[in-house]
């Protein structure tokens, strides 16, 4: 069979358009990442690593409520908002959309809040061993499920409709914001302080969000509206599994965090929380463009499968030349940057750190096939796919833990991104017969 050949001038053009949102959401990124390391820096002197490690469960446990609320609107709304944006550009067509996501979203925010309002004294003894005590700041942290859900909806329009200058700017205000409002909560209050701290950042984000969506498509809702109801059970039908996938993410980071602290080791909870937020700043350096450009333009070709192999090949070469020497780098300066940015008693995440920034190359591989069943809207093999991902990491990481402390977690960190690689190599070739090019490849052997 005669295959397909692709214009040079498309494909120069192709790889010119990846650069270019790159460099617009890897330069926020790294602004973004300064910023919240400046955040990172204060905070962990002065909380220290128990406090942080405190900090680390509340933050667990919101992420989990939120994905068990928004029924993975903030994914499948993009998805759908997307397509439609291809197929039609009148105004009143989109309008009715992003309606649509906003009254789901308002539904989903108050049932979120009320839900976790209720279980309030179970999280408090599931995530602190046992103890009752944290009930109170619990239910007040219900408000940020809400919050969260209803910022998931904005975001998702914005990212719908590609309003990549908003979404760039959305990230630079809320990083000022929340380091506006976190240190002086800690400074002020200590420990005490972390509570009121997530609740006005949730706010302050949720605020940003709005003001940048407002400005695209202004506020309408129908939350009442049988027709509304009845369309919006779509997008929520296609985003079941992502929920399933999104309790099975939070689920996995939930549990790794509470079996350590439940060991006493809080401190270590510290440590092992700052160490994943090191590897996430360098990750969101390269990866930032896939949820905000790549996703939307793979979602807008899906049906045709070259098309779909061309992209994929595209950004993988892209992502895998600029991440190699960011992990090189990032390793061997990162005893100095901790020193640098951290409290004394955090220096024993260097290790853990330096192993398990390696698999950052295999998520580079990874990735990018990996939003091939998202894109065509087959939540089953996504699911399974996140299925086999986080269990694999939270059964590795556990042991890990068990058997080696910190040092354990960066090695089963490094191992799950080998597992995550090799099981969307194998899921995409034989479902969607994706293949690595011979540039990939070359890349990924040198």
């Amino acid at each position: 069979m005669k295959q397909k050949q692709v214009n040079p001038t498309a494909k120069e053009s192709e790889y010119n358009g990846i650069l270019k949102y790159i460099g617009i959401f890897g330069g926020v990124q790294g602004i973004v990442s300064l910023i919240t390391l400046l955040r990172a820096s204060i905070v962990s002197h002065l909380l220290g690593p128990v406090g942080v490690g405190f900090n680390d469960v509340y933050n667990r446990t919101i992420d989990l409520g939120k994905k068990a609320t928004d029924l993975g609107i903030s994914y499948s709304a993009v998805q759908v908002i997307s397509e439609r944006s291809e197929e039609s550009e009148e105004q009143a067509h989109m309008m009715y959309a992003v309606k649509v996501v906003r009254s789901w979203s308002l539904w989903l925010a108050t049932l979120g809040t009320l839900l976790f309002f209720l279980i309030a004294p179970l999280l408090s003894r599931w995530g602190f061993d046992g103890d009752h005590s944290y009930t109170p700041m619990f239910r007040l942290l219900s408000l940020t499920i809400g919050c969260s859900v209803i910022m998931g909806g904005e975001l998702a329009v914005l990212k719908g409709t590609r309003r990549l200058a908003r979404l760039a700017w959305y990230q630079l205000t809320s990083a000022a914001l929340v380091l506006a409002v976190a240190v002086p909560c800690y400074y002020l209050w200590g420990i005490n302080g972390i509570v009121p701290s997530l609740l006005l950042s949730a706010i302050s984000l949720l605020a940003v969000a709005c003001w940048h969506s407002f400005k695209v498509f202004p506020y309408q809702v129908e939350p009442f509206s049988r027709k509304v109801i009845i369309d919006g059970a779509y997008i929520i039908s296609k985003g079941f599994s992502y929920t399933l996938a999104g309790l099975l993410n939070s689920g996995a980071y939930y549990l790794i965090s509470i079996y350590i602290f439940s060991h006493d080791n809080a401190a270590e909870v510290g440590c092992y929380s700052y160490g994943m937020l090191f590897i996430s700043y360098l990750s969101m350096l390269a990866f930032a463009v896939l949820d905000n450009d790549f996703f939307p333009r793979l979602s807008a070709v899906n049906k045709d499968k070259e098309r779909c192999r061309q992209l994929i090949n595209n950004q993988i070469e892209i992502l895998t030349v600029l991440i190699t020497p960011l992990i090189i780098s990032f390793a061997i300066f990162l005893p100095l940057i901790t020193r640098l940015l951290l409290a004394p008693k955090f220096m024993p995440l260097v290790v853990m750190t330096q192993i398990g920034v390696v698999g950052l190359f295999f998520k580079a591989m990874m990735h990018p096939p990996a939003y091939l069943s998202l894109s065509k809207g087959e939540s089953l093999i996504f699911l399974l796919q996140e299925a086999l991902s986080y269990t694999f990491m939270a059964g590795v990481m556990i042991a890990g833990f068990k058997f080696s402390g910190l040092k354990g977690l960066g090695f089963g960190l490094l191992l799950s991104n080998v597992f995550d690689w090799l099981t969307i190599w194998i899921i995409t070739t034989l479902r969607y017969q994706f293949k690595y090019s011979s540039r990939v490849w070359k890349i990924f052997c040198t």
